[in-house]
């Protein structure tokens, strides 16, 4: 159901009723998932050692082995865009990037900053949880929430001051398509950390679930690891 309906928000990109029926498919699907998960909680501990790997941590080496695949295709759009509107510029007057467009590299440079700071914060944090020092694992992880909230805030800003659109020209297209869908991981890790941070809070992440809090904390090092490859691609252009 899940798979089914990300399909169709994808389609809804460009047959918008199929992003209709996708995206109350989605929000039903995550939550009864989500309700399965909570309802089994308490028949459902992890390994408390931290250097043995559990279930949850091999499911997300295996989701990041499928999102490093999608991220893949995006960025070879990237580089397919750059190639076809270069390889043209004589021709039709393409350049690349699109006349008339600049970012302000010292405000990304500035989110760089605070994302991957937030993924130091969110090692700490696990670091701290697999000691039991629960009241300091969860401080860490409320900070990194927050920085990773203000990376999305300033991305948002960002987006409102670009000057252009995605269907103006083939590198807004490829800039949105591929930033946009590294928000979308942001916000995905963020809402999980909230919701981890809510049973800590509640005193339903003791330590022997370390290997799910691991998993998550997998997961924000992927984000952070891809925003410095698109950091370098997109905004540095040094490859």
């Amino acid at each position: 159901m899940l798979a089914l309906s990300v399909t169709l928000c994808l389609g809804g990109l460009l047959i918008w009723p199929l992003a209709v029926l996708g995206i109350p498919l989605l929000v039903l699907s995550i939550s009864n998932w989500m309700r399965e998960e909570v309802d089994l909680w308490p028949y459902r501990p992890t390994r408390s050692s931290a250097g043995d790997w559990g279930d949850a941590s091999w499911a997300m080496v295996w989701i990041i082995i499928t999102e490093c695949i999608i991220f893949a295709s995006f960025f070879a759009y990237w580089f397919w865009a750059r190639w076809h509107t270069l390889s043209w510029e004589n021709a039709v007057g393409g350049s690349w990037p699109a006349t008339g467009v600049e970012h302000d590299i010292a405000l990304v440079g500035l989110n760089t900053v605070l994302l991957l700071s937030s993924g130091v914060l969110a090692h700490y944090s696990a670091g701290f949880h697999s000691e039991g020092r629960l009241q300091e694992a969860g401080k860490s992880l409320y900070a990194a929430i927050a920085l990773g909230l203000a990376f999305l805030a300033i991305q948002m800003y960002e987006y409102s001051n670009a000057g252009f659109l995605w269907g103006d020209h083939p590198y807004g297209t490829a800039f949105f398509s591929l930033t946009g869908l590294h928000g979308l991981h942001v916000l995905v890790g963020l809402l999980v950390f909230i919701v981890v941070a809510v049973l800590m809070r509640n005193g339903h992440m003791s330590t022997d679930r370390h290997d799910g809090y691991r998993a998550v904390t997998m997961y924000w090092h992927f984000v952070d690891a891809v925003w410095i490859v698109l950091f370098l691609v997109v905004y540095l252009e040094v490859i």
